[in-house]
């Protein structure tokens, strides 16, 4: 190691222990901590970092509710070459990979969040197509419920069959709310996605624009089969801006018009300048996300906070980044101080990860400096920051 690279990482040691000299003692798991203010404590896990013991190891000590990056999607579960075989018509899943991550869970009593049934980004267009073929025409609506519904019952049934009471709820639709009017129908209030980044949104292409309501219907009728016990979702970033957040209400009065089929709203927690420093660890932010945690949870629904990512992608502002978590976990514990909206909270931005090129996703999405643990998975003083917070 150069002078120079040894300097800097003794600099980088002494700020780790100047930083954790003001912080409480965990005596109990983090899980614990948060029960107490009403809300469990999640963290994301994918295949890969499912089979290293070392990340294994810090999901049992210290979260009691785990998400699935991307294995639990339709775009990992759908087999193509399975379904073009498939007798009756209808799509064929391999669940390998969710399986592990399942059995993970079940093993060590940690609860999933199913993310997610139907979300339109990534989807494979076959799945639309007549014979599930590339190169075929798209089915009509009425065939395309029919492989909606079947494969919401498979999935559900699937995971609550072989991993009885392990998934607790599902994140049936994901981000069917655009941002703006030039992505959805100007003339709807619930602002449902037509277009993500000018590439169709094929399940309102093809079943039309209730593809969401029915997607809850079939997945209550799902959950009713197997377990009632399952909560249904809806999941969505922006949640805490207007008027998002007013059209994400919309859509869940939509929902429920007849019955209740949605209980909750899943609150993605991309807090920050998107792949930039400017515009994170904003004050006003935390304001924004209590209010529309009160503003769901007046409307009669669960609130979760599905993923979260506190961002910084300056390693210089790690001060402001564990005062701005303290504050941030302080006021979702005070957000059940009267109503217990709140009962889970997931953390995607769980670990730093320096190494990271600006080009990618990940960077852009959480930020470099973003975890309550390090990049060997070392908790920061973030970590402890929460602990504080819940007292």
């Amino acid at each position: 190691m150069t002078a120079t690279l040894l300097k800097s990482a003794e600099k980088t040691r002494a700020e780790e222990e100047a930083a954790l000299a003001d912080v409480p003692e965990q005596a109990e798991p983090l899980f614990k901590t948060t029960e107490r203010r009403g809300f469990k404590m999640g963290a994301v896990i994918s295949y890969q970092s499912a089979l290293k013991a070392d990340y294994t190891n810090m999901i049992k000590s210290d979260f009691n509710s785990i998400t699935a990056s991307n294995e639990f999607k339709a775009y990992s579960l759908l087999n193509q070459n399975e379904s073009m075989r498939a007798e009756n018509g209808m799509p064929v899943m391999n669940y390998s990979q969710a399986d592990t991550i399942a059995k993970f869970a079940q093993q060590n009593g940690i609860g999933i969040r199913g993310h997610v049934l139907v979300w339109d980004a990534y989807m494979p267009v076959w799945f639309f197509k007549e014979g599930y073929r590339n190169d075929s025409a798209f089915v009509d609506s009425a065939t395309m419920k029919k492989r909606l519904e079947y494969y919401i019952n498979e999935v559900v049934s699937h995971f609550e069959t072989e991993f009885p009471g392990v998934v607790y709820c599902w994140d049936v639709v994901n981000e069917a709310v655009a941002d703006g009017i030039n992505e959805c129908n100007e003339y709807d209030e619930r602002r449902i996605r037509t277009l993500r980044s000018g590439t169709p949104n094929y399940f309102y292409e093809v079943i039309g624009p209730d593809y969401v309501e029915l997607s809850f219907k079939y997945a209550r009728e799902a959950t009713a089969r197997v377990n009632p016990n399952i909560k249904l979702f809806y999941n969505d970033y922006n949640t805490f801006y207007s008027p998002k957040r007013e059209a994400i209400g919309k859509l869940i009065e939509s929902i429920n018009k007849e019955e209740k089929l949605c209980d909750g709203v899943g609150m993605q927690g991309y807090v920050g300048g998107y792949g930039q420093q400017d515009g994170c660890m904003n004050p006003n932010d935390i304001k924004l996300f209590a209010d529309a945690i009160r503003f769901y949870g007046e409307k009669g629904l669960e609130v979760h906070v599905t993923e979260l990512a506190l961002r910084n992608y300056d390693q210089s502002q790690a001060k402001k980044h564990e005062d701005f978590y303290e504050d941030f976990f302080r006021m979702l514990a005070d957000s059940n101080a009267t109503n217990n909206y709140l009962t889970s909270v997931s953390i995607w931005g769980l670990t730093d990860n320096p190494t990271l090129p600006r080009s990618d996703y990940s960077y852009k999405m959480n930020g470099p400096y973003c975890g309550i643990y390090n990049y060997n998975l070392k908790k920061k003083a973030e970590f402890y920051r929460i602990i504080k917070a819940m007292q």
